[in-house]
């Protein structure tokens, strides 16, 4: 029998300007979404299917998938074994603000467009590696141990380098640095902003750039326009709220920037073929 869980991670044991946290898989949790987080999640044995927004992630034993903020997030888990693995959460910010250098991983959740997730497969050996760092992580954690933040970041950057080396996806890097700076700070901006504004052209005066050059910067680095950037951070949130807050389809609509419901409904139908009042039924 399995059974179908919406996976819901409480922020318990945060480091102070670290936000950096481990917590095992657990069937009480049943559904996640974060907006502020970056995950790494593995999942050792007892997962079979992992959706994220939505889309089918192929599982086996000792998978790593690496989860964008803002994404939703569902697993299916079987009844025995119990499900072994963990999700290391660690800040939004956290690539733009370190020097990572050709890190492919960051370069994929940050500036590719078509909605790839990093997965790995890794070895017995490198799945043991991975799963110490991650349990010294949350061994730190639970201490009080003097300059345990950059211990538990040093940690982390290299459970990161581990991942990184496995990553099964290429980044296309043909773009300039340049270019990679202004996607990455539009996108910044946008997951800051979009439940209010809706034009490129209003991130475009924040940059300081005209919006017909920020549109043909994130479609060379991304693939997409940058509308279309906007349109899936507000969508991804419509259907979080909609599945899991008790606000009307109203609230939702004026949460989002909509000045009229109306509107909303006809954005969040033309997106997905179906009502918010359908989809909130399914």
């Amino acid at each position: 029998m399995v059974f179908f869980l919406y996976i819901q991670i409480m922020i318990r044991e945060i480091i102070k300007n670290q936000g950096i946290c481990v917590h095992r898989l657990d069937r009480r949790n049943r559904k996640f979404n974060d907006q502020d987080h970056f995950q790494i999640l593995w999942m050792a044995d007892g997962v079979t299917d992992l959706k994220v927004n939505h889309e089918p992630i192929k599982v086996y034993p000792n998978t790593i998938a690496l989860i964008a903020p803002g994404s939703l997030l569902a697993m299916n888990y079987t009844c025995h074994p119990a499900p072994r693995g963990w999700i290391l959460s660690f800040p939004g910010d956290y690539f733009l603000e370190r020097p990572f250098g050709n890190f492919k991983m960051k370069d994929l959740i940050i500036y590719n467009g078509d909605g790839k997730v990093p997965v790995m497969v890794l070895s017995p050996k490198i799945g043991h590696r991975v799963n110490a760092l991650a349990e010294m992580i949350a061994e730190l954690n639970a201490s009080q141990i003097p300059n345990r933040e950059d211990a538990v970041a040093s940690l982390l950057n290299t459970l990161l380098i581990y991942c990184d080396s496995k990553c099964n996806v290429e980044v296309n890097a043909s773009s300039n640095s340049r270019e990679l700076n202004i996607v990455g700070k539009y996108k910044q901006l946008v997951a800051g902003h979009f439940h209010e504004k809706h034009q490129v052209g209003d991130y475009a005066g924040m940059m300081y750039l005209s919006p017909k050059y920020l549109n043909q910067v994130v479609k060379r680095v991304m693939g997409v326009s940058a509308k279309s950037v906007i349109q899936e951070q507000l969508l991804i949130r419509a259907c979080r709220d909609l599945k899991f807050s008790g606000e009307s389809i109203k609230e939702i609509a004026a949460n989002l920037g909509f000045s009229e419901p109306e509107h909303f409904s006809h954005f969040f139908k033309k997106a997905t073929g179906k009502s918010p009042t359908y989809y909130r039924q399914l």
